[in-house]
């Protein structure tokens, strides 16, 4: 075909061509918008999507549940179950359980999946304050290993389950938690902690892998130590999800 001819055809295209063209190519814009609008609301536990949904109100500020309000666990489980439990999850089972745990936790429990408590005895190896390169802050976060009874009236032994738990909070509460004391995760109806399990990975331990929790007491209530002042739990209105977990190398 001749150049001459060439020009002749595309001048002599119809008006209908034009009109499909522009509607196929809007067509195309509005399926890639909604793509990716789809997936930047979709996962609030990646933290770009997070970030957008709470500067648009997609999802709400981490809620302070007080009493009842606490959602219901499925399980409250001491360090023995807890070790039974996830002793037998894979590397990608624990990523995809630690993903929903967050996502739970993010979305203030709407759908509270796998939503389990710990209660216990736990031996404090460390405490620092929270800062803004953490998962949740302000606040303390307080490492310890979990203690077992033998029996009814044996001392308590140490346990090879570790547990970090984060302790939001405006006040100042370091002084609450000593390395060396007890830290107790109850779940009776005098105190109810509902201390939910954030994250589950591992630790090295006598040259071997064990298992360690990340924590976060859900009930909003004023905090009491042994020996110490209470101290008001309170979450802020958003997490770092650019933070790793654990807290605690």
């Amino acid at each position: 075909m001749a150049r001459s001819d060439f020009d002749d055809f595309r001048k002599k295209r119809p008006p209908l061509f034009w009109w499909l063209l522009a509607n196929i190519l809007a067509i195309a814009f509005a399926i890639t918008a909604w793509i990716v609008c789809l997936n930047l609301f979709r996962d609030p536990t990646n933290p770009t999507s997070y970030e957008l949904m709470m500067k648009v109100g997609r999802i709400a500020p981490l809620e302070a549940f007080v009493g009842k309000d606490v959602p219901p666990a499925q399980k409250v489980s001491n360090a023995q179950a807890l070790e039974a439990q996830f002793k037998s999850f894979s590397a990608s089972d624990l990523d995809t359980l630690n993903r929903e745990l967050r996502r739970s936790y993010l979305t203030n429990y709407k759908k509270p999946k796998f939503l389990t408590f710990v209660r216990g005895e736990f031996r404090i190896l460390g405490v620092r304050e929270l800062g803004e390169d953490d998962f949740l802050s302000p606040g303390v976060v307080v490492k310890a290993q979990a203690l077992v009874r033998p029996d009814a009236v044996a001392d308590p032994i140490s346990y090879p389950v570790f547990v970090e738990v984060l302790f939001p909070t405006e006040e100042a509460a370091l002084e609450n938690f000593k390395v060396g004391e007890i830290l107790k995760l109850r779940m009776h109806k005098k105190q109810r902690d509902c201390a939910a399990i954030l994250n589950v990975g591992t630790t090295e331990f006598e040259g071997r892998s064990v298992l360690l929790l990340t924590l976060v007491p859900l009930n909003a209530v004023r905090y009491q130590s042994e020996g110490a002042s209470p101290f008001q739990i309170k979450p802020p209105a958003m997490a770092n999800l650019k933070a790793p977990l654990p807290v605690f190398p």
